[in-house]
C-alpha cells in the first residue's frame, strides 16, 4: 500500500522543478563543487561519482548492465545518463511523487529503454512486476535513500531484487537525521559566513543568511516528512545486507549548509575567489580531522549468505 498522504506532500515539495530553486541554488549547482566532489570520490576532477561506479563495472566486465533500477528517481537525470552512456540496456525508475514522475517521463520521452513506476522505498512490492527477484544487475540510490524510513526493509528488498553478482551504488547524504547538526558544527558554518559580504549571503527572496542554526525537526517535517529521516543509519545498516566494495566520503558538512539558497551568488567570475576560499576552508578542516563527512559514495554487492548470517 502506498502512503497517499506522503505522496501528496512529496508532490508539493518536489513535483515542480522550478520550486526546487525558487529561493536560490544549492552547492551542487556550482561547477567548482562538482569538480571538488569528483576529485574526492574518484581522484579525478573530471570523473563523476556515477562515472567512477561505471569504471568499477567496466573493470569487472559488467558493462553494459542488462537491467538497472533507480531508487527515488526525481527528475530522471540518472536513468537518462545510464542510457546515453550505454551503461544499461534497460532501466526501471520509481518515485513516490506522481508529479515528479511526470517530469522524468517527459524528459525521457522516446527512450523505450526507460520505464517509470509509482512506488515507495519503504515498501517495495518485491515479487510484482517490474520488481521481480534477481532481475536487476544494479540498483542505484542517488540523493534518495536518505528519504527512506525503513532502511532494513529497503536493503532486504534490494538484496532480493539483485542478481547474485549484482551491484548496489549509493551517492547519499549520510549526516545527522533531520539535519540536527551539532552546535559546534553550526559554529564552524557561522564562522565562515561571517567572513563573507552580505551580497554573497542573500537569497533570491532577499533574506541575508546570518546567525546560522540547525532547523528544528518540525521545520524539516513541514517541508518533507521523509527528509533525512534515518540518514545517520544509512551506512551502519548497510553492513548487515551487503559487502562494501568501495566507500568514498566527500565532506560537504560546511559547504552544503553554507551555500544552500545562495550558491547562485558564487557563479559570477568576481565571486570565484570567495568560493575558492570556502572550498579551501573545508579542505583545511578535513586535513585537520575536524570535518564531518555528511556525504558519501558507496559501491556494495550482496553479502555472501554465510557472511550475512554471521553478522
Amino acid at each position: 500500500m502506498l502512503d497517499t498522504s506522503l505522496s501528496e506532500k512529496l508532490d508539493a515539495a518536489w513535483g515542480n522543478p522550478e520550486h526546487w530553486v525558487a529561493n536560490g541554488l544549492q552547492w551542487t549547482h556550482l561547477d567548482e563543487i562538482g569538480t571538488l566532489i569528483n576529485r574526492r570520490v574518484s581522484g579525478d576532477p573530471h570523473t563523476s561519482p556515477l562515472q567512477w561506479f561505471a569504471q568499477h563495472l567496466a573493470a569487472a566486465n559488467a558493462l553494459p548492465l542488462r537491467r538497472a533500477l533507480v531508487l527515488g528517481c526525481g527528475g530522471g537525470r540518472i536513468e537518462r545518463e545510464l542510457h546515453e552512456k550505454g551503461w544499461a540496456q534497460e532501466i526501471v525508475a520509481f518515485d513516490l511523487s506522481p508529479k515528479v514522475l511526470d517530469v522524468a517521463r517527459n524528459a525521457a520521452a522516446g527512450i523505450d529503454a526507460i520505464s517509470y513506476v509509482l512506488a515507495s522505498m519503504d515498501n517495495l512490492p518485491v515479487g510484482q512486476a517490474p520488481f521481480l527477484p534477481g532481475s536487476f544487475d544494479a540498483v542505484l540510490g542517488i540523493a534518495s535513500v536518505h528519504h527512506c524510513s525503513e532502511l532494513g526493509m529497503l536493503y532486504a528488498s534490494i538484496s532480493k531484487l539483485l542478481a547474485p553478482d549484482g551491484w548496489f551504488f549509493m551517492d547519499e547524504y549520510v549526516g545527522p537525521d533531520r539535519f540536527q547538526y551539532t552546535a559546534s558544527h553550526m559554529d564552524q558554518v557561522t564562522a565562515l559566513a561571517d567572513l563573507l559580504p552580505a551580497r554573497l549571503l542573500t537569497t533570491r527572496s532577499g533574506a541575508v543568511k546570518r546567525g546560522f542554526r540547525a532547523p528544528t525537526v518540525a521545520e524539516v517535517v513541514a517541508v518533507d516528512p521523509s527528509e533525512a529521516v534515518h540518514s545517520s543509519q544509512i551506512l551502519p545498516a548497510l553492513a548487515s545486507y551487503f559487502d562494501i566494495v568501495a566507500q568514498r566520503p566527500y565532506g560537504g558538512s560546511l559547504l552544503h549548509v553554507l551555500l544552500a539558497d545562495i550558491a547562485q551568488n558564487f557563479q559570477p567570475e568576481e565571486a570565484k575567489p570567495w568560493l575558492q576560499a570556502l572550498i579551501d576552508a573545508e579542505e583545511e578542516h578535513d586535513r585537520l580531522g575536524r570535518l564531518e563527512h555528511h556525504f558519501s559514495c558507496i559501491i556494495a554487492r550482496p553479502a555472501h549468505p554465510r557472511t550475512a548470517a554471521t553478522r
